[in-house]
């Protein structure tokens, strides 16, 4: 149940803070692909579309490339590089002789202040490490299945979650439980019908819903249709091609209308706040009650999840007064046990609770 209640957590923790809040991410100035053999130093092309994954992800254009300035810096990646590392895996690749060998996992790592620096220089925003966390329902069907969810262990969440990462998109699946399919049906999203979908999303918080119609035709071709709920508005994607390119269509316009436009859910609470720590937490439910929580709390202005290992869940706290009133407001209506000694009360944190 926990390893199942962890791989489902990393993903409500990046999108199921309040409408008013971002989800933080991390590992935007890294990016990382699989290569035939280890080099003294990674090739020109491999710096190039390093680099250009990573300022696609900052910045929050897909086409940031086709800047002036940009695409004079991707002819110079190196300069940008703060270093890089090698890990072997099992995975095939060709070789440049046409052999198959194990791949290497080369990591490469761009030094922040110069990047941003870049896109500065290129009159481009930095999207910032806090965005908007995406719901999405997904519905498919075809010659051989029924209309039906798609589950989240298919190939194509996989290959949606791979794409969403590469532009640092935080995704939530809905949990498809009982309280799911009780409020909104495979017909009602193939339908088009907003209202069910938008009483059965409202239980994740997320900031924007994504919602996905994908029919396998006899020829073996797809059509999908997409439909984009955020800030009141939505927006419809009817992409071309094969699935995988679909797929990619949609979410690159996702991030690109969500990012691109600095269009990012403010979060300039990011480093600052109080740091709280808060462990046995066996659920789903139970995040969701300590999110609730923390924000019904009196002098509590700002909720914002940082990082979740285990059942341990590390949240960052803005709050009127400091750590004194935040330590009475917890006192008056204790939902979280003290896990260790209290530090001072002019302390920044952490502080360490356990939820009961």
């Amino acid at each position: 149940m926990k390893g199942f209640f962890s791989s489902v957590l990393v993903a409500v923790l990046l999108s199921a803070a309040s409408l008013a809040q971002a989800a933080v991410v991390d590992n935007l100035y890294r990016s990382e692909m699989l290569v035939p053999e280890q080099l003294a130093q990674p090739t020109d092309v491999q710096l190039s579309e390093a680099l250009q994954e990573v300022l696609i992800k900052v910045s929050g254009r897909s086409q940031v490339a086709g800047n002036a300035r940009i695409s004079e810096a991707l002819q110079a990646p190196a300069t940008y590089l703060q270093g890089f590392s090698y890990e072997s895996t099992q995975t095939p690749v060709a070789a440049g002789d046409g052999r198959e060998v194990l791949g290497l996992r080369l990591q490469l790592a761009f030094d922040e202040q110069a990047v941003s620096r870049l896109l500065n220089e290129a009159g481009l925003s930095l999207a910032g490490a806090g965005r908007p966390g995406v719901l999405v329902w997904l519905v498919a069907e075809g010659p051989q299945r029924p209309r039906d969810f798609v589950a989240a262990e298919s190939e194509i969440v996989a290959e949606l979650q791979m794409l969403a990462q590469s532009r640092a998109l935080p995704v939530l699946l809905p949990l498809l439980d009982l309280d799911d399919q009780q409020a909104v049906s495979p017909g009602d999203i193939w339908g088009g019908f907003e209202e069910p979908v938008t009483l059965a999303s409202d239980r994740y918080r997320a900031d924007a819903v994504l919602v996905g119609r994908l029919q396998h035709m006899d020829s073996g071709a797809w059509n999908t249709r997409w439909q984009l709920f955020y800030r009141g508005s939505d927006q419809h994607f009817s992409p071309a091609g094969s699935l995988g390119a679909q797929l990619n269509t949609v979410v690159d316009a996702v991030a690109d209308r969500l990012l691109g436009g600095k269009a990012v859910v403010e979060n300039t609470y990011v480093e600052d706040g109080i740091v709280l720590e808060i462990s046995k937490l066996n659920s789903i439910d139970d995040y969701l009650q300590l999110l609730d929580y923390m924000r019904e709390l009196q002098p509590v202005e700002k909720v914002l999840p940082a990082q979740m290992e285990g059942d341990r869940v590390t949240l960052r706290v803005k709050v009127q007064g400091g750590v004194p009133a935040l330590l009475e407001a917890i006192r008056l209506n204790p939902r979280i046990q003290s896990d260790s000694v209290l530090p001072s009360t002019q302390a920044a944190g952490p502080l360490y609770y356990r939820w009961q």
